[in-house]
């Protein structure tokens, strides 16, 4: 199955990151807005998908998006 995530910019080396030690397959699906990109990943476990996806936001949300 595809997923798609629509990730903001500044986050993309935390999700990239996260989802290849996961040991997910993406990529980069494009834009979405100008600060906002689309990634496509393939999964048969939607629910540990999410597990990453709560993992990566938690780690962004801590970290403060950059000035």
């Amino acid at each position: 199955m595809k997923a798609g995530i629509a990730v903001d910019n500044w986050k993309l080396p935390v999700f990239r990151k996260r989802l290849t030690e996961a040991g997910y397959v993406y990529k980069d699906a494009g834009a979405l807005t100008h600060d906002t990109t689309l990634l496509q990943v393939e999964t048969d476990g939607v629910t540990a998908l999410a597990e990453v996806i709560a993992a990566c936001q938690a780690e962004c949300s801590a970290a403060g998006k950059p000035r």
